[in-house]
Parts: structure tokens; sequence; C-alpha cells
């Protein structure tokens, strides 16, 4: 599925195991909306945002997860998390860290509580975590979108006027 001009950002993210915060709002009003995890982030961000056919954005459950209220994608990679009850793991404890409105459903493995309660597992993911993501995007809003628009009618508008003045020269 080709990616949309609305989300070129896309295109650009890694294709890696990954553990990802989605934020709304903006400033003082920022929070963290879900945590997730996927083997391949591009993918799962192309199904949240361009297909929209994620379980947590088709509204299958009580509460969802809108795309177009998302402000800012924060993710990060691990060489540990081509390990998937690993990579759950930090899923887990992401939870207790963001405390997010949404969590994903998927199936917690015994082994992926075990790494998760193993003081020294847990001490590493917590690591990872606290370090900060490994990259971050921001996601432009319909209210960012209708500013810009703004801007350009403007600019669109003195340019317009500049022409006529010139071929008023003329």
């Amino acid at each position: 599925m080709p990616i949309t001009t609305a989300f070129p950002f896309i295109s650009d993210l890694p294709t890696d195991p990954a553990l990802y915060a989605l934020y709304g709002g903006t400033g003082r009003s920022r929070h963290v909306a879900y945590i997730g995890i996927s083997s391949n982030l591009r993918n799962r961000i192309r199904q949240h945002f361009i297909r929209q056919d994620s379980s947590v954005v088709t509204g299958t459950s009580a509460a969802s997860l809108n795309p177009d209220l998302v402000t800012r994608i924060e993710w990060w990679l691990h060489s540990r998390f081509e390990e998937k009850s690993y990579l759950k793991a930090a899923e887990l404890i992401a939870f207790e860290e963001f405390d997010p409105a949404l969590r994903s459903r998927g199936h917690v493995t015994e082994e992926a509580e075990t790494i998760a309660t193993d003081s020294e597992a847990a001490e590493e993911i917590r690591s990872v975590i606290e370090e900060g993501p490994t990259a971050s995007v921001s996601v432009p809003t319909l209210s960012e979108a209708l500013s810009k628009i703004e801007e350009l009618t403007q600019r669109v508008g003195e340019l317009e006027e500049e022409l006529e003045e010139i071929r008023e020269q003329l």
C-alpha cells in the first residue's frame, strides 16, 4: 500500500522489532495514548495510520485509538527485541513506566512474564526506556495543517498583489 503524502515519515521508519509509544495532545497536555510492540515498526505504524485496521484503531473494543489525534511517535530499538518474549516483557515494563491510556491486547506468555519479573532483565529494559527513545517523529495535526493552509493562502495573495503591480508597470 503506498504511503500517502499526509504521512511521508512512515517510509523513513525502521523495519526492526520495536517498542513504541503513541502520544496525544501537545505541550502540557501531551500524554501517552498507547504503548505497543511490533516485529516491524514501519508496517505496524502503517497499519495504525494508513490502513487503519489495527485492533486498537478499528473500535472493536470499548476504548480505541483515534490516529487523527496522535501527535508524536517514539520508539525504542534493542538487539534483544528480536526475541519475542523479551520484546513482550519490554512492553509489560513500559506499561508500568508510562501508564498509557490504552495498552495493546496481545497475549502475554509465561516466558515474557518471567523475563519482566527477573530483576536483572527488568533493570536492563528499564535502562533502555530511561535512556530515551531511539528516535521519534512528530505527526502533523489537523490544526497544524489548517494553520499552514492559512499561511500559504496569505502568501499566495501577497504574491498575486506583487504580480499585479509588476503587470501594471509593464
